[in-house]
């Protein structure tokens, strides 16, 4: 961790500069009592740093259970639908309830595998055309069953 990262760039040239100056020392500040203060101001960052994460992880940790718990308010939401199909009164109070949308999980992107051919030069090969899309055309059978049929047909006449 840098020092720039924490202090204001006007203050850390000025605690270089009273570094530069060792035998000129004030009442109450001196270099050691400044290291001692820039220590501390370390210290308390990396504490900062650690609270952070443990903060984002609470939150990660209440949005989940706030979804499951929406997810399951719709789930009742909807039972209740059923069930007050028969009481008119059940039904308008359940009908008028409005739940918020359930958020869609971030789908993991899968991963995209490459595969490239090479030629005999030890070049890359172009890419296969596309597979043609559709049914394949129909074909006159010129054999088969039928296609002995025409002939045995052409000569009784």
């Amino acid at each position: 961790m840098n020092d720039l990262d924490l202090l204001a760039p006007d203050l850390h040239q000025l605690l270089q500069l009273f570094s530069s100056l060792p035998d000129v020392t004030f009442p109450e500040l001196d270099a050691v009592a400044l290291q001692n203060s820039v220590a501390r101001v370390k210290e308390r960052h990396l504490e900062l740093l650690h609270i952070e994460a443990q903060l984002q992880e609470v939150r990660a940790a209440l949005d989940e259970e706030q979804e499951s718990l929406l997810k399951k308010g719709h789930r009742l939401h909807a039972y209740l639908k059923v069930f007050a199909e028969q009481d008119d009164a059940l039904s308008e109070k359940v009908n008028a309830l409005s739940l918020p949308r359930l958020r869609k999980p971030a789908a993991p992107p899968k991963p995209v595998e490459v595969v490239v051919a090479l030629g005999a030069d030890g070049q890359p090969l172009p890419p296969p055309a596309p597979k043609k899309r559709g049914r394949p055309r129909k074909v006159p059978a010129t054999d088969g069953l039928f296609g002995d049929a025409e002939p045995a047909a052409a000569a009784a006449s």
